[in-house]
């Protein structure tokens, strides 16, 4: 019998070269930070709102033409920024169901209101007929897709008038009632 002594170098090598390999590294991290789609500012406070996805939808009344969008969301501070923590929450009537450019100003009809802050922190901002709203819809989709634009103008708080500015939203439009 013959027995075969192979060396144990000739048993990993290929003869072409390096063998070692650097396997490429896979970032699999998740970024879980929420997009803010829901903003606003009063006054000198920025709200950038995670939403309250229950809460927070579009909703067209086809017996009244009235679309409704709830907007309810905190806003966390953002350390160096005006953002500051908080509940919030926005309601915008307006008699459509489509895009376009509304003033109340124009006696468009349109109504917003906006709430911030909980319990007895809580303040609510209302229209008025001197409000000068305008609020713009950029994007209506049919049932299941998005309800989207701006708004500003001023609000009443009392007898406090309250600059609200760079408000944006975007909900899904949910089955019309």
């Amino acid at each position: 019998m013959i027995a075969l002594l192979v060396s144990p170098a000739l048993l990993f090598t290929t003869g072409c070269g390096d063998d070692t390999t650097t396997p490429t590294p896979v970032d699999t991290t998740e970024d879980n930070t929420p997009e803010i789609f829901n903003r606003f500012t009063a006054g000198f406070e920025q709200y950038d709102l995670i939403i309250e996805p229950n809460t927070t939808y579009g909703v067209y009344n086809s017996t009244t033409g009235l679309t409704t969008i709830n907007v309810v969301g905190e806003s966390t501070r953002v350390v160096g920024t005006p953002v500051v923590d908080g509940h919030a929450e926005v309601e915008i009537k307006v008699y459509t169901d489509d895009v376009g450019t509304f003033r109340q100003a124009d006696q468009d009809d349109v109504e917003i209101e906006v709430a911030t802050g909980e319990g007895i922190r809580r303040e609510e901002f209302s229209w008025t007929d001197q409000s000068n709203m305008v609020v713009s819809i950029t994007q209506y989709d049919s049932v299941g897709g998005i309800i989207k634009g701006t708004f500003s103008g001023v609000l009443q708080n009392g007898i406090n008038s309250v600059t609200f500015k760079g408000g944006e939203f975007q909900v899904e439009r949910i089955e019309d009632r």
